[in-house]
């Protein structure tokens, strides 16, 4: 007797669709515009991690799902599990962040967020620790307050969050406490060297004392604790230059909403340019 066998696209496709419905509360990090009407998203989830799906029709005029799926909005979905991309079928609003796509430099900051977010962490990998970090360091941004601590807060929790802290307390090559002089920071191994140690990174880069505090105070005790202290311009630069070069080294790229908040160089943007 000839057997039949049921594919695993036809098995899923029988699927009751009861089974591949959930609810989730999400973030949009990027939307693209996809055929007519449709929209693809790029969600950051608590418990599903980073999702790609597709909103169908939500850029006709009366759409039921367009209005809650902006930019940096957190929201309430149902979605359906697709073979590529899940269904959103429907969509409420929880938090809009209007601010955050009104104003051009705190647009700049959402997106360096969400580009983190998306180049560091992998589809469907459950990370509520980042998640959280997410929706508080959008709603803080969305409140008007200097986007600069914000910014460096969240690089520093969420590289610890992905298991890369920075070691700041000891050297990394012979593990003596950092005394308080000027050290070095070497990305390629992930912490400060002392001066008896620099020499095995030579690319490694100089870190100020003051800097080095206010990374140690950051790492330590959060943004609550350090969002009143006012470095000094060149302080700023340091701890910024030292943070992002070990971002670019952990995620191997540079990235693109930084050269954009780079090229607007607006007050509080926190680019790049060094002292002057």
């Amino acid at each position: 007797m000839a057997t039949t066998t049921t594919s695993p696209s036809s098995r899923y496709a029988a699927g009751s669709a009861r089974d591949r419905r959930y609810r989730t509360e999400a973030i949009v990090l990027t939307r693209l515009d996809y055929g007519e009407t449709d929209r693809i998203l790029t969600l950051f989830t608590p418990h599903f991690g980073k999702v790609q799906a597709i909103a169908k029709g939500a850029r006709k005029a009366g759409s039921k799902l367009g209005p809650h799926l902006d930019y940096f909005g957190r929201v309430s979905l149902q979605l359906a599990k697709g073979r590529e991309l899940d269904v959103v079928t429907s969509a409420e609003l929880i938090e809009p962040h209007e601010r955050l796509r009104l104003d051009l430099d705190a647009f700049g900051h959402a997106s360096y967020f969400a580009e983190l977010v998306r180049h560091l962490t992998q589809d469907r990998e459950e990370n509520g620790r980042i998640y959280d970090l997410l929706k508080r360091s959008l709603s803080v941004l969305n409140e008007n307050v200097d986007p600069w601590p914000v910014t460096r807060h969240f690089e520093l929790a969420l590289l610890s969050a992905l298991g890369y802290q920075p070691e700041l307390l000891h050297c990394v090559n012979c593990r003596r406490e950092i005394e308080p002089v000027p050290n070095a920071f070497s990305p390629s191994l992930g912490g400060m060297l002392c001066p008896l140690c620099r020499g095995v990174d030579p690319s490694s880069v100089p870190v100020s004392v003051n800097a080095q505090k206010y990374l140690r105070q950051l790492l330590r005790h959060g943004l609550v604790a350090t969002i009143r202290l006012q470095p000094s311009a060149d302080e700023r630069w340091e701890i910024e230059r030292t943070i992002r070069d070990y971002l670019r080294y952990v995620a191997e790229r540079d990235f693109s909403s930084l050269r954009v908040l780079s090229t607007l160089n607006l007050p509080g943007t926190g680019a790049l340019h060094g002292p002057a």
